[in-house]
């Protein structure tokens, strides 16, 4: 795969953001609350090709970015001569991969072999490379589904940005209503999240 090639979108453009794994309420996964999440990814996903987007950005960290990613190829081998979908990988930094598992890296991998573009925003890891690489998302996206629940960091910062850009956005939170994790606030699907 070639690396910072330039592409046109041929429908409106979606982004990811959301939680890696240590920030998520579920262990692994294999966990119903993990499975359950991925499902209603997967089902925005659907939402937004079904209305009209074509081209899925992904920032290609661990766990949300990741689950994401393997949904939308997963879409795009089912509506293949159907509906055009599109995947390209924004990388914070070249070697992002380098400190983690060996099934991490493999995982890895296997998705930029088979996105439809890859741009590396930096040679190697800076303090701001991740945030430079969620604003260069947000300038190309029409759309936001993020994974979120009121926590701060990386996954708050780009909904802001999104927000202030006044793009489309669905939020889901890591936990549906109707399972809530003892100890813990989590907001249902449709209500509305404070971002600021």
């Amino acid at each position: 795969m070639e690396k910072n090639i330039l592409w046109e979108a041929e429908g409106k453009v979606c982004a990811f953001t959301g939680y890696r794994p240590a920030k998520m309420p579920f262990p692994s996964e294999k966990d119903p609350l993990c499975i359950a999440l991925k499902q209603r990814l997967k089902d925005e996903i659907y939402t937004a090709v079904s209305e009209g987007c074509t081209d899925f950005l992904c920032g290609m960290a661990l766990g949300t970015d990741t689950w994401a990613a393997e949904l939308v190829l997963e879409i795009q081998k089912t509506l293949s001569g159907i509906k055009p979908v599109h995947l390209h990988a924004y990388l914070p930094f070249a070697g992002q991969d380098a400190r983690w598992s060996a099934q991490g890296r493999k995982r890895y991998r296997a998705i930029l072999d088979r996105c439809d573009s890859i741009t590396v925003l930096a040679d190697r890891y800076t303090p701001s490379c991740m945030e430079a690489r969620n604003e260069a998302m947000i300038r190309r996206a029409d759309r936001l589904i993020a994974v979120y629940d009121g926590k701060k960091g990386g996954t708050a910062n780009t909904i802001r940005l999104a927000h202030e850009k006044g793009i489309a956005l669905r939020i889901l939170s890591p936990v549906p209503p109707q399972w809530p994790v003892t100890g813990t606030e989590n907001p249902k699907e449709d209500d509305e999240i404070k971002l600021f």
